[in-house]
């Protein structure tokens, strides 16, 4: 039997219609498409066929979350605590307390916590944690994955003492007389606690990735690139395990794309034999590498050409040892894979850039994207486009985090974070995403931000609309086929024929909703499969 769709306004991936059109899917792909009159539709709804009439809704392609962390936040959604909700140490203190003894695998875990959203405007004490979870070790992640908090258990079981040296690219942070006060930065910091910490099992990973699926399908979502962890929270060979197992028993509910993390040059190797293990099909396929250049703004950790406000000569730290980062590329991009590269500070951006033009005017070259790519001047706009490189942003970052990402860089160097329209403009492949669990996956979210570049509290809104707001057109591209475009996933991203048969049903329009986040957040998302 054919299955056929009606609709009659649309966005087919690259511009708006509003024409009546027939798209006949065969085997979950667009077998074919085109204009209908009105005893088209007639007929077709009287062949006894399976039709899907969305004539007055707005449709688009499935939308595509271009860079998410999907395995982790799955994770995180099933067996760890949510903490993004806390405004102050009394209400850390509750959620703590409410849900001491959800403790899996001996530990407690917890993530979305955020300083900055609080009236102390520090993370709480070690000793607050001690006093409520006792002898139970704990780990809670910040909300931008890049450091974290822990108790006295969680170091002991660590070996973390006072005479503990920093690890190489990363921090233990203490208080005044030296001893450790459990806040980890940065990958190698965090995983001196993380590899302690029991694995999830395979039938964690499982559970984890259909639950996940689910609800990322009801936000609207069709297709994640799934970049894997940030370091010891996602055992990466348990992932692919777990999605080939999904696609042996028929359950998939989402596309992923994976890409696998590579944390260092030793690391090289072993990645890109865990790629070869990935049984790809229609709704897996292997998007690539990803390496983590610098850290975050928030942790002070993005490598920047200028220092941090009230913090002279601190101009963040790279995450490699560059000449590594150098050949560790060059390795990559000998297989061919796409590559991306975390990028936030301008030094980190150009460090990248500087790396991918040698390996081009070589002949070693291969794709490539910048993830989230902060803070950019004009010069290096131009050589993204020079050296066609694409980039994987998050304007979800401008509404939940733009205020504290102002105020730890200033006003001034601010004026120049996220250019979108710029970089659209330019011709360069510019797709959204959410870095989930750093902000929610829920796309509404970033096309509210991309469209009105608004802060979460409004404090350092002027800072952000300076003429870099999207159209909802161009938004909604970023989540289609501009998304397709970087993460390499041609069947993806627009309703043509031979794509695969993915419907984003929206309701109202997003051209109808108001200037207010509650205005989008009311809109109802629905990801359609045939």
């Amino acid at each position: 039997m054919e299955k056929y769709v009606i609709v009659d306004r649309y966005f087919d991936g690259y511009k708006w219609e509003n024409n009546s059109t027939i798209f006949k899917v065969k085997n979950g792909i667009i077998a074919e498409k085109y204009t209908a009159n009105k005893q088209d539709m007639e007929n077709i709804m009287e062949s006894g066929n399976e039709v899907l009439d969305l004539r007055g809704k707005f449709v688009t392609p499935g939308l595509i979350d271009s860079h998410d962390h999907f395995m982790l936040t799955s994770l995180k959604l099933k067996y760890q605590v949510d903490f993004s909700g806390v405004r102050s140490f009394e209400d850390f203190r509750r959620v703590l307390e409410e849900n001491r003894n959800k403790i899996v695998h001996g530990w407690f875990q917890g993530y979305g916590i955020n300083e900055y959203n609080m009236k102390e405007k520090r993370l709480p004490d070690i000793k607050i944690i001690d006093e409520i979870m006792g002898n139970t070790p704990v780990f809670i992640t910040q909300m931008t994955e890049h450091y974290g908090i822990c108790n006295s258990r969680s170091l002991e079981i660590a070996g973390i003492d006072r005479n503990t040296a920093d690890p190489a690219n990363g921090k233990l942070g203490r208080n005044s007389d030296g001893n450790p006060d459990g806040v980890l930065y940065e990958a190698n910091a965090m995983d001196m606690v993380k590899s302690r910490i029991p694995e999830y099992t395979l039938d964690d990973y499982i559970e984890a990735i259909i639950s996940g699926s689910e609800m990322y399908r009801k936000a609207g979502l069709s297709t994640v690139k799934d970049i894997g962890g940030t370091g010891n929270d996602v055992n990466e060979e348990t992932r692919i395990r777990a999605l080939n197992r999904i696609s042996k028993e028929g359950n998939h509910k989402i596309r992923i794309a994976v890409a696998l993390p590579v944390y260092s040059l030793k690391d090289v190797g072993r990645k890109i034999e865990l790629a070869g293990m990935l049984q790809e099909n229609q709704h897996v396929m292997f998007a690539g590498f990803k390496m983590f250049l610098d850290g975050s703004i928030l942790s002070r950790t993005a490598w920047m050409k200028h220092s941090y406000v009230g913090s002279k000569g601190n101009m963040g730290i790279p995450l490699w040892d560059i000449k590594n980062f150098r050949e560790g590329l060059k390795q990559l991009s000998a297989t061919g894979h796409h590559i991306s590269i975390h990028t936030i500070g301008d030094r980190a951006i150009e460090t990248a850039l500087d790396s991918i033009e040698k390996l081009k005017s070589s002949g070693i070259a291969s794709a490539y994207a910048l993830v989230h790519c902060y803070k950019l001047e004009e010069k290096t706009i131009e050589k993204i486009k020079k050296l066609d490189v694409g980039v994987e942003t998050q304007l979800a970052f401008v509404y939940f985090i733009g205020d504290s990402l102002s105020d730890n860089i200033g006003l001034d160097q601010s004026k120049c974070l996220f250019p979108a329209k710029t970089m659209v403009e330019k011709g360069i492949r510019v797709s959204n995403g959410s870095d989930s669990p750093v902000t929610p996956f829920d796309p509404l979210y970033g096309i509210y931000s991309s469209v009105f570049r608004k802060t979460l509290t409004g404090k350092n809104s002027s800072v952000y609309s300076n003429n870099e707001s999207l159209t909802i057109e161009e938004t909604v591209k970023t989540y289609t086929s501009e998304s397709a475009a970087v993460i390499g996933w041609n069947e993806t991203g627009s309703l043509e024929t031979g794509k695969f048969s993915d419907f984003t049903v929206w309701d109202p329009d997003p051209a109808t909703a108001g200037k207010n986040i509650e205005d989008y957040l009311h809109i109802n998302l629905k990801s359609i499969t045939l």
